[in-house]
């Protein structure tokens, strides 16, 4: 019998820590392990706590739902988004506040001399997820997960999402 995991992530400060110690920052999914997870729809993005592998099979499922904005009724939606698309949202040809994810690679971090503060270079890929979706990951890199919205301040809610890895 599989046991269930129930992780609420937000940004992880040790994911950024542990890139500076060389350290893995966070832990792959063998083929037919999955995680379960809180996105919430105020936060930006979320950390899955997951590193991924180009070409590697992901198997996502959403519920639940998420006011796009607080006290308004009609501004309510699960997984897939309200039917609206805006020029302000990461993915413009998708509904706005569908679950989307995106993938992170750590090119390089270069420092200031004069400042002291780091600058890192990484490049990224966002991608459609909605209510379920089964996606090759694009590149190497630490996965999150979000709201295709930029505005969040205003939201109320989260889905819960399974994320399962592909045999």
């Amino acid at each position: 019998m599989l046991s269930l995991i129930l992780l609420g992530f937000s940004t992880n400060k040790n994911f950024f820590e542990n890139q500076e110690n060389n350290e893995p920052p966070g832990r792959y999914l063998r083929p037919g392990e999955w995680v379960e997870m809180v996105v919430d729809a105020t936060q930006s993005w979320t950390d899955t706590g997951l590193e991924v592998v180009a070409g590697q099979k992901l198997i996502f499922r959403a519920q639940g739902g998420i006011s796009l904005q607080r006290g308004n009724p009609i501004a309510y939606c699960g997984p897939e988004g309200y039917p609206l698309k805006t020029v302000q949202q990461p993915l413009k040809d998708r509904n706005i506040g569908a679950l989307i994810g995106k993938v992170v690679k750590l090119i390089s971090i270069e420092k200031d001399e004069e400042t002291g503060e780091e600058k890192r270079n990484e490049i990224e890929e966002i991608f459609y997820l909605g209510a379920r979706r089964e996606i090759y990951m694009p590149l190497d890199g630490h996965l999150y997960l979000g709201i295709n919205e930029v505005v969040v301040g205003d939201n109320l809610g989260s889905l819960r999402v399974e994320v399962r890895a592909g045999r």
